[in-house]
């Protein structure tokens, strides 16, 4: 199943309705224009962020469904050749890849999703200084 004929709109729709709260962080997105419209890049970038700082405020239905849309996204274009794959795998997964965010996530992830963060993923390295 290909997700291609899914709009930047529909995305933030969807996005917002998943996650009331995002809405209030678009409205002085660096990533809009001066319109305050927004690429399938730039969306996903602006989530990451939220994502990051507002995970923990999350409910698990919310996340489950998340990523459960997003392994549907990447799955339909295993190459992210398409658009919106692309912008989920570049400016969601990767980066949210390195933070506690994503390492908390990544159990929700699919077989497909996984793979892309499994890319970018550095889990943090605890040195001991003594």
């Amino acid at each position: 199943m290909t997700v291609t004929s899914t709009t930047t709109e529909e995305v933030r729709a969807r996005l917002v309705r998943l996650f009331p709260a995002f809405d209030g962080a678009l409205v002085d997105s660096h990533y809009s224009d001066d319109e305050g419209d927004f690429t399938e890049h730039g969306l996903w970038a602006e989530f990451s962020h939220f994502y990051q700082e507002q995970v923990s405020d999350f409910a698990s239905p919310q996340i489950a469904d998340l990523f459960d849309w997003i392994e549907t996204i990447v799955a339909s274009d295993p190459d992210d050749q398409e658009g919106l794959a692309n912008a989920v795998c570049t400016c969601f997964l990767e980066n949210i890849s390195s933070t506690s965010a994503g390492e908390a996530s990544l159990s929700l992830m699919g077989t497909s999703s996984r793979a892309i963060f499994a890319k970018w993923h550095f889990p943090a390295v605890r040195v001991s200084l003594t």
